[in-house]
């Protein structure tokens, strides 16, 4: 009697000799096997193991049911019957497919159909590299991600799935209970089919393959390069892609005066006489758990969703004299959802002269706030769902300009350096609306008057604002091209006043939505000095959500500044987040900047320095009186 015991680490051990002699062949997990060598006495099953044998190959011919936990020592005293029962001799070397199971299948104890033996089972889905379900195949159950197939192996031997000259794929099933997606590309790329439970394609061939555009691309056939195995329906199911998408020509649409194509992979604007660049943001990477693909070296994984996450690379620059440029890199992560929730390794560098890395922007310092907001927009009447991904979103875009203003404020060292974060801040807010775009939310129930309409930004009268401020101030005119710059762009346009007889002036403002829910507007506000020195800049970036229903009023929700001094005589200055559930928010802000500014140094060219908290409330004020909400 041989030792050679079974493997516990396998599901079915067969043996070219009986009482386990000789060699042996070893199956672990759920698979077809349609061709062996018939040279088979004895066998062995686990626990957890259903196999039905058969003497002919592809899974034809005579048929044996063998359960978990089985032990055949002597093939040639195992008698063998055909489908009706009559005896056909024994299994001695009679063994030539089979199909394993790891549980109990609901044929069982019953002659099972061809259609019965390929099902994979609830949670799994099935591949195999010919038709019909025949050939090489492998089982894999959800959740799965698999990014490329090239480095997968088919259970029992070297062959691989997907070959560099193109895959090996040939048909496929889905079993209950999970949603499949394929790409012909690795990492989740190209090409992508939906494949919903119980799904069977038993020839690839006669399955079209589309791209994301919808335009035809071939068939399936050997096209298989990766796929996601969901084990619930994930939330993106229900619309035309296979992810939290960023179409590209949507979010090209929502930038201003954009003066490049979409075809470029680029998007270029001038705002505040600055040009910056927005590169098309990349898919790094797409899960079906919490946990990353090993590549991700150093994701923050305690901030991803359980149920599957998908990740873009963003990257922008912003265009410096000298060919240094400002430049910016960070990564997004979606929910299923296509919720925001985390923004990880933020690097940005400026000018080539300092650099901050690898930071990350977590969300919700003030949890009171969030749930506050989402249960304030549920009063007016907005779904909780709705309320939620916007929300999100928004603080978010707070985080960023709080958390990176505190990192670069005080280096900057001129305008359109120092207005990069508002951009930056404008394209993350673009980019989740985008998103979120693709899954047809509606904010508001049936019947609610609110419905078809959007926040937009008054430009025409910003002038007649400014002079109907609390403040003071002496406008010279209403939006003119800034002395020196051309009008290709309204972003080189300028309101120029004065106060206290010191001259500012305030950039046309930018402007961004999210959803239908809340619109942020920023803008750079100069200080002219009077020496012909570099102008001191004001930043301001403020937040609205939507009003309640029969209002055209947006609602301040929140607002930030910054101060630069660009000739170094004194610190930065710049304010803490303020938001509406803690108090006026233009109260809040201009206190912090009176109180910042009561001990600035300022001399005969430079005394305006002291009213820039005045001209911050005027155009603040201005900017609150210029918001609208009504049908677009």
């Amino acid at each position: 009697m041989s030792d050679d015991s079974m493997n516990p680490n396998v599901d079915l051990q067969i043996w070219n000799n009986n009482d386990r002699g000789g060699l042996s062949d070893t199956f672990t997990k759920t698979q077809l096997q349609g061709s062996l060598v018939d040279n088979t006495d004895s066998l062995e099953t686990s626990s957890d193991a259903w196999v039905v044998v058969f003497n002919d190959k592809n899974y034809t011919g005579d048929s044996m049911q063998v359960g978990p936990s089985t032990y055949l020592s002597d093939l040639n005293h195992v008698t063998r019957y055909d489908a009706g029962g009559s005896s056909q001799g024994d299994w001695k070397n009679q063994i030539k497919s089979f199909v394993l199971y790891n549980d109990r299948p609901a044929f069982w104890g019953s002659v099972p159909t061809y259609a019965e033996l390929t099902d994979p089972g609830e949670g799994r889905a099935l591949f195999t590299d010919k038709t019909n379900f025949t050939g090489n195949n492998r089982t894999f159950s959800a959740p799965d991600t698999e990014l490329d197939l090239h480095a997968i192996g088919y259970t029992t031997n070297s062959t691989q799935i997907y070959a560099t000259t193109g895959g090996t794929i040939q048909s496929l099933r889905t079993g209950t209970g999970v949603w499949l997606i394929v790409f012909d590309d690795k990492e989740c790329n190209g090409c992508a089919m939906k494949v919903e439970p119980g799904t069977t394609h038993s020839n690839l061939d006669e399955i079209s393959r589309y791209d994301l555009s919808g335009t035809k691309q071939g068939d399936w056939k050997n096209q298989i390069a990766s796929f996601l195995l969901y084990a619930t329906k994930p939330a993106f199911w229900t619309t035309p892609y296979p992810r939290p998408y960023i179409d590209f020509g949507v979010l090209f649409g929502l930038f201003p005066d954009t003066t490049n194509s979409v075809s470029d992979d680029e998007i270029v604007y001038v705002v505040s006489d600055a040009t910056y660049t927005i590169d098309q943001p990349i898919l790094k990477a797409q899960s079906v758990t919490q946990t990353p693909p090993n590549y991700l070296v150093g994701d923050d994984t305690s901030k991803l969703p359980e149920d599957g996450w998908t990740k873009y690379y963003v990257e922008m620059s912003h265009e410096n004299t000298g060919g240094r440029d400002d430049r910016v890199s960070f990564d997004l992560y979606f929910d299923n959802t296509g919720k925001l929730v985390s923004i990880q390794f933020f690097d940005w560098s400026s000018n080539g002269a300092y650099a901050i890395s690898q930071t990350a922007i977590d969300i919700v310092d003030d949890e009171a706030w969030l749930l506050g907001t989402i249960g304030a927009l549920e009063t007016l009447g907005i779904s909780e769902e709705v309320a939620d991904e916007f929300v999100q979103t928004f603080d978010f875009v707070c985080k960023v300009f709080n958390d990176i203003s505190a990192l670069v404020y005080k280096k900057t060292d001129n305008g359109g350096s120092y207005y990069f974060l508002p951009v930056v801040c404008h394209t993350i807010n673009r980019i989740c609306t985008t998103i979120l775009a693709g899954y047809g939310l509606d904010p508001y129930g049936s019947g609610d008057s609110r419905q078809g309409s959007t926040m937009s930004f008054g430009y025409a009268s910003f002038e007649g604002a400014l002079d109907q401020a609390s403040d003071s101030l002496v406008t010279s005119g209403n939006w003119a091209t800034k002395s020196g710059l051309d009008r290709s762009t309204s972003f080189n346009d300028v309101i120029e006043y004065q106060y206290n007889d010191y001259p500012f002036r305030t950039w046309y403002q930018e402007v961004s939505l999210s959803l239908e829910l809340g619109m942020f507007v920023s803008c750079k506000i100069d200080y002219e000095i009077d020496s012909g020195d570099k102008d001191d800049h004001l930043i301001l970036l403020v937040g609205f959500s939507v009003p309640a229903e029969g209002q055209d009023q947006p609602v301040l929700s929140f607002a930030q500044a910054t101060i630069q001094f660009t000739d170094g005589s004194n610190d930065n200055v710049m304010t803490s987040p303020c938001f509406s559930a803690n108090g006026d928010v233009i109260d809040a802000v201009c206190s912090q900047l009176s109180s910042s500014l009561s001990g600035v140094t300022t001399d005969s060219n430079s005394g305006g320095r002291e009213y820039l908290a005045d001209v911050a409330r005027a155009n603040l004020e201005a900017m609150v009186a210029c918001a609208t909400f009504g049908p677009a």
